[in-house]
């Protein structure tokens, strides 16, 4: 892995197969709208309870570039780093006491169940810990989202409570909501994910 420090700008993380890097402008297509309009990429996130325009989308993404200090989301691209294929991200990052929570998606069609959202998260949990000195992250899942608890247990999060009946899936019916977490002292790199790692 290597990870590239930018000026005012979120750092360029290339993986074993992956780039994580900020969202450009123009990187904001047709094809990443549907996906974020897709019932079926959606059905576990809360952006289905709204359709998602391309103003929405821009705005969004221009509230993220312009403060990459308390909050960093990373677009996932593949294809040598020219196509966005998810996203991961810290929404808020409390430096107070030096933790963050984290949420992803792989949305596109032709990148999902490949292992990029493993990949792509082990590298964010890394950057997290190891260069913005976190000592805590934490994630929430809907109970019976299994791909979710799969990506986040092989990258080293483990159960920390579930509350009950909190949340309405896409089946309209109640269900827990799982948080899991994990400790800087605790995570382990997997250069098998990574690669040797190579800071600037």
């Amino acid at each position: 892995m290597k990870i590239t420090n930018r000026m005012k700008r979120l750092p360029v993380i290339s993986t074993a197969r992956l780039v994580l890097r900020d969202i450009e402008l123009s990187d904001i297509t047709e094809d990443y709208l549907a996906w974020l309009n897709d019932p079926e990429t959606t059905k576990y996130l809360e952006i289905r309870f709204t359709p998602q325009t391309m103003e929405d989308v821009r705005e969004y993404v221009t509230s993220k570039l312009r403060d990459t200090v308390n909050t960093k989301h990373f677009g996932v691209y593949d294809s040598g780093g020219n196509r966005l294929v998810g996203t991961v991200t810290l929404p808020v990052i409390n430096m107070h006491h030096r933790y963050a929570d984290i949420s992803f998606v792989i949305g596109h069609p032709e990148a999902t169940g490949r292992g990029y959202a493993t990949e792509a998260v082990h590298a964010v949990v890394y950057y997290a810990f190891r260069v913005c000195g976190l000592s805590k992250l934490w994630a929430g899942y809907y109970d019976g989202h299994a791909a979710s608890a799969r990506v986040l247990e092989k990258n080293g999060f483990t159960i920390e409570g579930r509350m009950k009946k909190k949340l309405i899936n896409h089946d309209g019916e109640r269900v827990d909501h799982i948080l899991v977490g994990l400790l800087a002292a605790d995570f382990k790199p997997d250069k098998g994910l990574l690669g040797e790692v190579n800071d600037e």
